[in-house]
């Protein structure tokens, strides 16, 4: 009888010793688990931390990946944790992090496993804002319009430093805080319309990002003041085209434009800019009221102002107001003047060290944002970054264009999507108040994908200022945005509505282009002679037009969020 019973108590200690090895190994195990989650966490907030630095700034990016890996509590370095950041090769937008670390275990040392080894791995892509206007040195240039005899001739301008610039189609624009956006600036403008509030002002305006490969780069600015100048025989504003804008109830009055440009420090966070222009810059092109009254950007009346877009019908300097200032070429040899840099290229900051700059450009008093101006303008204005090497300018994410629209076809430059930005993904187009016009328009949207320029076929959604019938449409080519007007015949594929006037006044359309996964972007063969640099991935713009000129608002994006994880 006591035989059975001491071996009932051997088993027993033998099961309960399994047992507890076996509590112990879900503990550690447990522990273990815990542990890989926590590691896999802090690899992907590195990796997130990190990639906003590229493709630009890798060891920068690295140095960020590494801080935050340290505030998760891996520390490259201490003890036996490594934290491993890597720039992809196939993909320089993307930031792959390994982590690999030791812990301690609890109760399978017993059985000689003192620690556990974990490695875990994180890869977040960023989609930097969409280069957008031009691939080269110079953004928003047009022609100079100006009357010549009973008709209009359009030059090309002549560069900052020297020689001709061809048209890019538009010029750079942005119109007064106290305009309505319905006449196309969605942004810089406060109404929607008076008195209504625009929801989607923003005080800060529009940004340009610059970028200067060598030292002594030089930023310019062509026709930066504000100079009214009227319509020519040919239709469309003279010059650049800066004109009061008629508002109904608003008298025109001294208008405002700001320039700075900021130093990035090759960062994405504006928090660290520093000026890189002369601060007191900041009131040279402000409480302006300039008309050009020379017979070749104006066609002056006998009262000495002009005849173009003034709200009340009358010209500045009758009825109690001020007469304007004449800002035409000559007018005034003073250059702390805003108005002698009418028709001429401001030097915004000259000897400028290799980096990435900014150019910010708004219309509201950056020291009292607040105030209600009753500025009712639109300024045009040109970049052009003179530098050695490749030096590139460009909008940001979004622009406002100005195109003095001439017959027939024309074209101008979207935006620049490279393949590992969209591979795979949906292009993302937002266009404001398209087609303000006056005669049929049609709209296409050209891929550069398979080296050649083709209308890209694209899904689109209106919003409810846009007219009845024309809200959507699915697997389209070709939008028409007026439909009035017998001058000119439909591109291939378009449609051709012949009554409706403008179907998108102050209105925003969304267009959606899927991008297939093969998406190439390669430079085209031969070169594109508008793009001789042959930078790849830029997309165009093609209006089909009688005449006119529009100002509209254009964003790029690609769809999803910008900065995220890659399974």
């Amino acid at each position: 009888m006591n035989a059975p019973r001491g071996q009932i108590l051997v088993i027993t200690g033998g099961i309960l010793a399994i047992l507890i090895a076996l509590v112990g190994l879900v503990i550690d195990l447990g522990w273990y688990q815990d542990n890989v989650l926590r590691v896999q966490r802090a690899a992907d907030a590195a990796a997130l931390a990190g990639v906003v630095e590229l493709p630009a700034d890798a060891p920068q990016a690295y140095t960020l990946a590494r801080g935050e890996a340290t505030k998760n509590g891996y520390q490259h370095g201490a003890g036996p944790t490594v934290v491993t950041p890597q720039q992809d090769a196939s993909n320089p937008r993307r930031l792959n992090v390994t982590i690999t670390t030791q812990i301690d275990t609890f109760f399978m040392r017993v059985v000689g496993f003192h620690t556990l080894n974990i490695t875990r791995t994180a890869s977040a892509e960023y989609i930097r804002p969409i280069p957008m206007g031009s691939p080269l040195n110079y953004y928003g240039v047009y022609r100079l319009c100006r009357v010549s005899g009973s008709s209009i001739s359009c030059p090309n301008i002549t560069g900052a430093t020297g020689g001709t610039l061809s048209s890019q189609g538009f010029f750079g624009a942005i119109e007064g805080q106290g305009a309505n956006r319905s006449t196309g600036d969605a942004y810089a403008t406060g109404y929607n319309p008076r008195p209504s509030v625009n929801a989607e002002y923003d005080p800060q305006g529009y940004d340009y990002e610059i970028e200067v490969p060598q030292d002594g780069g030089a930023v310019y600015v062509f026709d930066p003041t504000f100079c009214a100048t009227t319509s020519g025989p040919g239709g469309g504003h003279l010059g650049t085209g800066d004109h009061w804008i008629n508002s109904g109830s608003v008298n025109a009055e001294p208008v405002s434009t700001y320039y700075r440009l900021w130093n990035t420090q090759g960062t994405v966070s504006i928090a660290d800019d520093t000026r890189a222009d002369s601060v007191s810059d900041d009131g040279l092109f402000v409480n302006e009221y300039h008309v050009d009254k020379s017979s070749a950007y104006s066609q002056a009346s006998s009262a000495g102002g002009a005849d173009d877009n003034f709200a009340d019908g009358r010209e500045p300097g009758t009825n109690g107001t001020p007469t304007p200032a004449d800002c035409r070429q000559g007018a005034t040899s003073n250059t702390s003047e805003g108005r002698y840099w009418h028709n001429r290229w401001w030097p915004i900051a000259t000897g400028l060290s290799a980096g990435t700059y900014r150019l910010q450009v708004m219309t509201t008093d950056p020291s009292n944002p607040t105030a209600n101006q009753n500025e009712m303008h639109e300024n045009m204005w040109s970049i052009q970054v003179v530098a050695g090497g490749n030096p590139k300018v460009y909008g940001l994410g979004r622009m406002v264009s100005y195109a003095n629209i001439q017959a027939g076809q024309q074209e101008f430059f979207l935006a620049q999507i490279d393949r590992a930005a969209g591979a795979g993904k949906t292009l993302e187009i937002t266009l404001f108040d398209p087609g303000d016009v006056g005669d049929k328009a049609w709209l296409q949207i050209l891929s550069p994908d398979g080296d050649v320029y083709t209308p890209a076929t694209m899904d689109y959604v209106a919003d409810g200022n846009a007219a009845a019938g024309h809200q959507s449409g699915n697997d389209v080519t070709c939008i028409q945005t007026y439909g009035n007007g017998t001058g000119i015949a439909p591109p291939a594929g378009c449609p051709n509505y012949t009554s409706g006037g403008q179907f998108y006044q102050n209105s925003w359309i969304t267009i959606s282009i899927p991008l297939p996964a093969d998406y190439g972007a390669a430079g085209l063969t031969p070169p594109d002679p508008d793009n001789p640099r042959n930078e790849p991935g830029w997309w165009k713009i093609r209006y089909t037009v009688n005449s006119g000129n529009d100002t509209t608002t254009w964003s790029v994006a690609i769809r999803g969020n910008p900065v995220h994880l890659v399974p």
